[in-house]
């Protein structure tokens, strides 16, 4: 940011002056204009004069709004100069736009810091500002007028008046602008430690950030951290912009390591024979909301707590949030700031922050029952295809893996039991998560089972089978990882058909069919583990599969987003070019999406092994069909049918018309099907699943099924 010094009064007298000169130019432009049309002369002089008074129009019109925003730094007694003899010099940013964002960046932190001392209506000229809390200027001028201990500080201010409110039972009224406030903060905040950000603070903003968060305070009598206050911030971000990377390996790395530091020795104790025979529990430290009861009102989403000099409720979590639950609420809305935070071993630790918030740290987030943003954090930090998501999945997945030995044992029937109930519940909130991250890395599941090499490293399949029981306990989880499985089997069949044909095809499907087979009964399993009947879990486990089909096929899907578009760009225009993966994957996803819709893939399959043949044939003919693989007794034989032409011999319609009519599309499958080899395998795919099933038994070391 580039400044100009301006003089008092000489500069009111410039912009008088040059208002004048514009004025008075574009009169003589006219008047000259009239003369020269008059005398039948050129009229350039004339329009030169008038182009260059628009100029000095504009000119006159940008020191107008300089004036306004300098009267604007006098009325509020904002100095960015000095005075001499003559007059005083104001400093002004060279840009418009950065000097308007210095004036409304200083007035906001000065309604800030009036907030903080406790003026009420301050709160609200602060809320006046939060349209600008986007602009680099307003928050660089904003942070370095409050600083550290200013942003610290104004959390508490709030959270006390709230609570004053609330005794007196009136916080409703001052909650909106508390909020607004807040989400100020937070915007401003992840700008001003976001290196990328033009509005960035520097290293030393976040050291302080963190000194202040170390730090110790009071408010209205109450002790609290900095940290405790800062995530009040986090808590209020809702994600645009989202916190960096930086900010969460300076800051939220150090308030992990600060919680365990204060914590530790009281959650050791929480885990003696005097602790646990009392029942006590892993109390996390709580945000400053939770700390003065008014959670209700500073935090989104948080249910009613009552008056405010209640105690709170007796259900078995505690209203509120966690600070660290604050700190992953701010990591959740970036993947890269998510791994930054997890994929990281502080000083003298021996694990990480990830297998730490699976392992010693897992109890606390069962206090205030906050477990969405860790969840979705996490989520953020492995579904996905790098090579950090891969790394921390694998490293959850080997920490899981001993949880869910303990879980899961062989009952006194055989069959497999909940061994340690509490544990599985504590753990019920990561299922959908690694189950996201499992079908964003499903070659290392298929790896895992297939493969020597390719799987996750330190997992055998035996560990795989127990974790996908877990996971699979949570019906979007399974839903999902089924339905990254079923893409598999397309995309496996459009690379091999090419080169392997359909007979060929049939050595590619087998390995697949077996991975499924571990996906289903893991299901089941996790199903009848929870004392749901047979019937009960039978058919569950084919919804979960015709739900899986519609996943994938839908316009998120990996499926219906391949095959978007209209089949007639691909295949019905003059000269249209497709590839062979494209047109085979809308074929398949048509085929699929309306056997789905109609309901042809549950009630044309007794089973699950039933559904995943069916899934698989018609990935196959999708590619068939893609590849006019049709010997001539098979065009002899589609002769006279709505899907080919009259002509000798017969070639078969554009698809995008065989499409348009159901009836014609539905003959031409039960053709396509004839004239398959493919269905010749189909006891060998289901053989392959149910042996799968009775592999998933001996690894879990069950025969009850």
């Amino acid at each position: 940011m580039s400044f100009s010094g301006v003089k008092l009064p000489e500069f009111d007298t410039l912009v008088t002056r040059h208002t004048a000169a514009a004025t008075q130019m574009e009169e003589l432009a006219s008047r000259l204009y009239q003369e020269l049309t008059g005398a039948g002369l050129d009229i350039t002089p004339a329009q030169r004069i008038r182009k260059l008074a628009a100029q000095v129009g504009q000119e006159a019109e940008d020191l107008r709004r300089r004036q306004r925003i300098i009267r604007e730094m006098e009325r509020h007694k904002i100095a960015f100069g000095a005075s001499v003899a003559t007059g005083s010099i104001i400093t002004v940013p060279d840009s418009l736009t950065e000097a308007q964002g210095l004036l409304d960046g200083t007035l906001a932190a000065k309604a800030a810091k009036a907030a903080a001392a406790g003026d009420k209506n301050a709160l609200k000229q602060l809320r006046a500002y939060a349209s600008r809390a986007r602009d680099p200027a307003f928050v660089k001028a904003f942070l370095s007028q409050i600083g550290a201990k200013g942003l610290t500080g104004l959390p508490a201010a709030i959270a006390a008046q709230l609570r004053a409110d609330a005794a007196a039972g009136n916080a409703g009224a001052t909650s909106k602008e508390a909020r607004e406030a807040m989400r100020l903060l937070a915007t401003a905040l992840a700008k001003g430690t976001d290196p990328n950000d033009p509005a960035y603070m520097g290293n030393a903003f976040l050291d302080d950030l963190v000194k202040r968060g170390r730090s110790e305070f009071k408010v209205n009598g109450t002790s609290y951290f900095g940290y405790q206050a800062q995530a009040l911030i986090w808590r209020a971000s809702e994600g645009k912009p989202p916190f960096s990377g930086k900010f969460m390996q300076v800051v939220g790395r150090d308030a992990v390591v600060f919680e365990k530091e204060q914590f530790e020795d009281r959650w050791k104790a929480s885990k003696d024979a005097i602790g646990s025979a009392l029942g006590s529990r892993q109390v996390p430290m709580a945000d400053l909301a939770t700390v003065l009861g008014v959670a209700e009102w500073m935090i989104p989403g948080t249910p009613s707590i009552g008056p405010a000099k209640q105690p709170v409720n007796q259900s078995p979590h505690r209203t509120g949030s966690a600070v660290i639950d604050d700190l992953f609420h701010a990591a959740s809305s970036d993947a890269k700031a998510a791994q930054a935070l997890l994929n990281h071993t502080p000083a003298e630790w021996k694990q990480s922050v990830l297998s730490y918030m699976l392992t010693d740290r897992l109890p606390a987030f069962q206090f205030h029952g906050n477990t969405d943003p860790f969840a979705e954090a996490l989520r953020k930090a492995m579904a996905d295809k790098d090579p950090v998501s891969l790394a921390l999945t694998t490293e959850a997945l080997n920490t899981l893996k001993v949880h869910a030995e303990k879980v899961f044992l062989p009952g006194d029937d055989d069959r497999l039991s909940i061994a340690d109930r509490k544990l599985y519940d504590q753990l019920s909130f990561l299922r959908r998560p690694v189950g996201s991250a499992l079908a964003a890395h499903i070659d290392q599941v298929y790896g895992t089972y297939i493969t020597r090499s390719g799987g996750f490293d330190g997992l055998g399949k035996a560990d795989m089978d127990r974790l996908l029981v877990l996971v699979s306990s949570d019906r979007d989880a399974a839903v999902e990882l089924q339905a990254a499985e079923a893409a598999r089997v397309v995309e496996r069949v459009n690379t091999h058909y090419p080169t392997s044909g359909e007979k060929g095809i049939k050595e590619q499907l087998i390995p697949e069919a077996k991975v499924f087979g571990h996906l289903v009964e893991a299901r089941r399993l996790a199903l009848l583990a929870n004392a749901w009947s047979e019937e009960q879990a039978k058919k569950d486990v084919k919804d979960t599969l015709n739900a899986a089909l519609a996943l994938l096929t839908s316009p998120v899907g990996s499926l219906g987003t391949k095959a978007a578009g209209e089949l007639g760009e691909l295949a019905g225009g003059k000269g249209a070019e497709y590839t062979f993966d494209r047109l085979s994957s809308y074929i398949a996803n048509h085929l699929i999406q309306t056997s789905v819709t109609s309901g042809e893939a549950l009630s044309t399959a007794s089973n699950q092994n039933e559904v995943v043949n069916w899934l698989m044939h018609s990935a196959v003919i999708s590619a068939k069909i893609a590849a006019g693989d049709w010997p001539a007794e098979a065009m002899e034989d589609a002769k006279g049918s709505s899907y080919v032409t009259n002509d000798a011999p017969p070639e078969l319609k554009p698809m995008h018309e065989i499409i348009a009519n159901p009836e014609t599309f539905d003959d031409f499958m039960e053709w396509a099907r004839r004239h398959s080899t493919i269905e010749s395998t189909s006891n060998e795919l289901a053989n392959t699943v149910h042996t799968a099933r009775d592999n998933t038994h001996d690894n879990l070391n069950i025969t009850g099924y």
